[in-house]
């Protein structure tokens, strides 16, 4: 398999995104985790990641010109799913199987991707919504 146009665009900036995350949550938590928690630090990362994320797949991967927020608001929600699978297996994870949090976050992150990008592909970045058939509606007594 060889990766040209938007695969390719999207495994370097994707790479870019991920070691950004993966960073990100890395140094927040060897900074503040004993203070704030995993949880917590978890959250900031991830607000942060998905904005930064959003930008950079907007502008370089997928090259849309959507109006702006819709399209944040999908591509958050993408994030908002994995995010709480990330939140509910890093929890249980840490806290039942007692796995060091470093080495589960960046396999969870892994573990991740492919269901993202599909997501993305799909339903984030398309050109344009995906229509809704319009309802039927028939009121007694009229003909549809």
């Amino acid at each position: 398999m060889r990766l040209r146009g938007r695969p390719l665009r999207y495994v370097l900036v994707g790479g870019w995104n991920t070691g950004f995350g993966v960073g990100f949550f890395t140094a927040l938590y060897l900074f503040s985790g004993t203070t704030l928690g995993y949880i917590t630090v978890l959250t900031v990362a991830q607000i942060v990641a998905v904005l930064q994320s959003h930008l950079t797949q907007r502008t370089l991967v997928w090259r849309s010109h959507a109006p702006y927020l819709p399209e944040l608001l999908r591509f958050s929600t993408i994030f908002a799913v994995t995010f709480g699978a990330n939140l509910v297996l890093l929890g249980v994870c840490v806290a039942a199987l007692h796995t060091p949090v470093l080495v589960t976050q960046w396999s969870l992150t892994l573990l991740l991707l492919l269901p993202a990008y599909l997501v993305q592909r799909s339903w984030a970045f398309r050109a344009a919504p995906l229509a809704l058939p319009d309802a039927v509606v028939v009121v007694a007594g009229e003909r549809a």
